[in-house]
């Protein structure tokens, strides 16, 4: 039997006048795919800024459980480095840049101010390979079609 890796209980996350979640739970059980779906406002993004740390806690109410440990995150980078990665609908790719550049701007594998391209195009190989996308990582990124952009922002959450 599989376990929960992610709970969230009893969510609730208010902005003046406005009651965005109300009691939300959400339980996830590793290796199981979830979708969140719903109209406008009906408080998906809420729901996922909570998650990611986004909305800090304290700004709610309700937890959240990763891995059966109680998680009080105040950024998104206490979120991102338990492995919480939020991929956006939105792309923030930069169209004139190479899968390998985009996938590790801001994250360059660099000695002394130096980037080692070789480092940076292995590694951006085997992401690519994790996420099944056959481009090479020189591939510009203006290049390749939506699907695959979404698959480079899904490897950059890899790293």
């Amino acid at each position: 039997m599989q376990s929960t890796i992610l709970e969230m209980k009893n969510i609730t996350k208010e902005f003046p006048g406005v009651k965005a979640l109300d009691t939300v739970n959400l339980k996830v059980v590793e290796g199981e795919i979830h979708a969140i779906c719903g109209e406008n406002g009906a408080g998906k993004s809420t729901l996922m800024k909570v998650l990611s740390g986004v909305y800090p806690h304290g700004t709610y109410e309700g937890d959240i459980l990763f891995k059966d440990q109680v998680c009080e995150f105040k950024d998104i980078k206490q979120s991102e480095n338990l492995g919480i990665v939020i991929i956006h609908q939105e792309l923030a790719l930069i169209p004139e840049l190479s899968i390998a550049e985009n996938i590790f701007l801001g994250n360059e594998q660099a000695k002394k101010g130096i980037i080692n391209w070789n480092e940076t195009t292995s590694k951006a190989r085997e992401l690519l390979a994790k996420v099944g996308l056959k481009e090479t990582p020189n591939t510009l990124i203006k290049d390749i079609g939506v699907g695959k952009q979404q698959l480079v922002e899904i490897a950059k959450s890899f790293i």
